[in-house]
């Protein structure tokens, strides 16, 4: 072959590789085709390849980008049934179908059911970054423990056993769990009321080498804690902070680093009637979902100015009168012409969709594109949907830790 011809080939050869590698090398120009991948497990993957998009693809910054781009899946939900013939509570895992390919593969791969656990009756408490935690009753007794799905042969973990307090009237008696890191920190919670002292007192215990250790104890003065007209009550902890929806203007926050409670009045032009639960916002912050004359409202609290109303802005409402029509779950309206009964079971975080009941039926709204579908329909008598608990795709992703074996690029 002329030498010549063959240095021209080779030189044109090389051209595109060079040019690969000065695309691919490039941390930013990374992240910005990383933002183009459709799941975390892709990103995953991507970060096994070499240490350089190890450091893109989990970098904080683009961390919170592919979020708001890409939000967690939602594989399923766990749907709690009451049962007036049985008295005992029912645990179903209901899929979230269809599934793209690489989501139905881990919905084959897991274990989401409950009932292989003995228990003769059975209560999700929470669930939260992979793991849900679940209340047995078995042998006269409850345990409480996580339930890991995607890792099936981890089984039931079982809590130690609970503190618990002796109080007038117990509100709440929940466990809490809050992000860290790659993991998940538990706290046990208990709400007491004195009716009569309008005194509400906190007790949080968190688990520390397998032991609940007292975090923090506080009283506050409060009244009408009981007479409130809600139907839904909510709590959640973000950030040191938990928040409950139990009063009838209020919503109570207890700062677990302070050790004192503080109120967040519900917004002025809220008329307080109809259906209200909180959902947690990126960082500090509360929304706040309320349902009436099917319309959805969206509110948002940011900042920790306690009473300032000027905190809370509507960011979204959604008439569902519409969006009703089109399902086959009866008329939009009651045969009296009047809207019917609407419950709120579930807000996932940033108020990106909310779990409803109608009729009977289980309806999914996705905030987002205003979809409204039926998820489940009720088919057993005297029975009811007592809760929802999402499930979704883990987040942040877990990456492989930097020190492991991979190429040193």
């Amino acid at each position: 072959m002329d030498p010549k011809r063959e240095t021209v080939q080779s030189t044109l050869a090389a051209a595109p590789a060079a040019a690969i590698s000065l695309v691919l090398g490039d941390v930013d120009l990374l992240g910005e085709i990383f933002l183009r991948l459709g799941f975390p497990t892709d990103l995953v993957r991507a970060a096994a390849v070499c240490r350089r998009w190890l450091r893109a693809a989990s970098d904080p910054a683009f961390l919170r980008r592919f979020r708001d781009l890409h939000p967690p899946s939602l594989l399923g939900f766990y749907l709690g049934i009451y049962s007036a013939l049985r008295k005992r509570f029912r645990v179903d895992f209901v899929p979230m179908l269809p599934q793209p390919p690489e989501l139905a593969a881990v919905l084959r791969r897991g274990r989401f059911g409950l009932d292989t656990y003995q228990s003769q009756s059975t209560r999700v408490m929470d669930c939260r970054n992979g793991v849900v935690v679940a209340n047995l009753f078995r042998g006269g007794d409850f345990t409480y423990g996580v339930h890991s799905p995607l890792h099936p042969a981890r089984g039931f973990v079982a809590f130690p056993q609970l503190p618990i307090m002796k109080g007038e009237l117990t509100i709440f008696r929940e466990i809490l769990s809050q992000g860290i890191g790659d993991g998940l920190s538990y706290f046990w919670f208990l709400l007491d009321y004195c009716e009569k002292l309008e005194k509400a007192t906190a007790y949080v215990y968190k688990l520390q080498d397998g032991v609940w250790s007292m975090q923090t104890s506080a009283t506050t003065q409060i009244s009408r804690l009981n007479s409130s007209v809600l139907n839904t009550l909510s709590i959640f902890l973000v950030e040191d902070k938990i928040y409950m929806a139990i009063t009838t203007h209020n919503i109570l926050v207890l700062d677990l680093a302070s050790s004192t409670f503080s109120t967040i009045k519900f917004p002025d032009r809220m008329l307080f009637d109809g259906q209200i639960m909180l959902a947690r916002a990126s960082g500090y912050g509360v929304y706040l979902v309320h349902v009436k004359d099917l319309q959805v409202c969206i509110w948002l609290h940011r900042g920790c100015n306690g009473n300032s109303m000027g905190d809370w802005l509507l960011v979204d409402t959604i008439n569902l009168h519409d969006l009703c029509a089109n399902l086959a779950i009866s008329n939009s309206t009651t045969e009296d012409g009047h809207d019917p009964d609407v419950y709120i079971h579930d807000v996932g975080d940033n108020a990106e969709f909310v779990f409803l009941e109608m009729y009977g039926c289980v309806l999914y709204l996705d905030v987002r594109s205003r979809g409204l579908r039926k998820v489940h329909k009720a088919t057993e008598k005297n029975t009811r949907v007592s809760w929802i608990h999402p499930f979704m795709m883990t987040w942040p992703p877990i990456f492989r830790c930097r020190n492991d074996p991979v190429r040193n690029n």
